[in-house]
């Protein structure tokens, strides 16, 4: 049995942890992907359409209207292609969800 440390784990790892085991989600790409974003899609599409979670190689983006989730579909193979550097983690698909 190993040994447990000390030292308290850090918040941010643990959850990381819980729910990348019990979700299937990818929290460690995100960052990326979320400093990524407006330079993926533009200026008005960043403002408002957001990037929430990779599941199961999904990327999930909140969108206001179906409207924004047409343009990203439309988009969706270049965005993509931009975020394949990320390796076995980059998403392969994009999944929109309206909420305004």
């Amino acid at each position: 049995m190993a040994k447990r440390s000390s030292e308290p784990e850090k918040l941010g790892q643990t959850l990381r942890g819980l729910i990348g085991r019990f979700q299937h989600v990818d929290l460690s790409v995100m960052e990326t992907i979320l400093l990524r974003w407006p330079d993926l899609v533009g200026g008005v599409l960043a403002e408002r359409c957001h990037p929430e979670v990779v599941r199961d190689g999904v990327l999930h983006v909140r969108v206001p209207t179906g409207a924004y989730a047409q343009k990203l579909s439309h988009e969706e193979q270049r965005i993509l292609a931009a975020l394949s550097d990320l390796g076995a983690s980059a998403p392969t698909g994009i999944q929109c969800v309206v909420r305004g």
